[in-house]
């Protein structure tokens, strides 16, 4: 069975945008690249089988996949979103743009014979090869849900198998609603967590607390 790893990435100049009056545009970006550089190496790291494909809309964060022997897939903009009697589409919320680039990620991903993905946030400056391990980890062949919980009650971690058994719905009490989806499509739930996957960067002070630790 055949697992790809889905690394969803920002423009390095927008990603963390919520830091912006804490760090400098050129500290963003180079806490974002890092950021990625970092998932990367864990996901090498835990050695788990399979491919790695970073979706981005950033020139550099695909070269960088590329440089590491990941696929490097150029993110499609969503289709804008007419409420009726709308004359202007909606402005797309960042995330239906996450989501919409997941599901591109996939797409390609099965179309090259996965059958199970996992999904892996940028922003979790703690990862390790090990957490890597406990998300990538079903127990046998039969559908099943690895959800890894934020703070927050976000998703820090998410793995499918199969690769299309839900849709995604990242963003605000997305690990409750993965669950439901899960319920829905009567797929058993498997909650891993651990200090390092709860954390991700998000406010100053998560920054701050990361530099604290180095």
């Amino acid at each position: 069975m055949s697992l790809w790893t889905i690394l969803p990435v920002k423009p390095f100049g927008e990603g963390k945008s919520r830091l912006a009056g804490h760090l400098s545009p050129d500290r963003r970006r180079t806490l974002n690249r890092d950021l990625l550089a970092h998932t990367l190496g864990a996901v090498r790291l835990a050695h788990v089988k399979g491919e790695i494909v970073v979706v981005s809309r950033d020139k550099e964060a695909l070269e960088a996949a590329a440089r590491t022997g990941s696929h490097a897939l150029i993110e499609e903009p969503p289709e804008p979103r007419l409420s009726r009697n709308a004359v202007q589409p909606h402005a797309i919320s960042p995330e239906l743009q996450l989501n919409a680039a997941l599901t591109q990620a996939t797409r390609y991903a099965v179309a090259r014979g996965a059958t199970k993905v996992l999904v892996l946030p940028t922003d979790i400056p703690n990862l390790t090869a090990e957490d890597v391990r406990a998300v990538a980890s079903p127990c046998g062949a039969g559908p099943q849900i690895i959800i890894a919980p934020s703070r927050d009650g976000g998703t820090n971690a998410l793995f499918l198998q199969p690769a299309q058994a839900i849709p995604f719905a990242f963003g605000r009490g997305s690990f409750a609603r993965h669950q439901r989806l899960a319920e829905a499509a009567g797929i058993p739930v498997r909650v891993v967590a651990s200090a390092s996957l709860l954390f991700d960067i998000d406010l100053p002070e998560d920054y701050e607390n990361v530099v604290r630790a180095c």
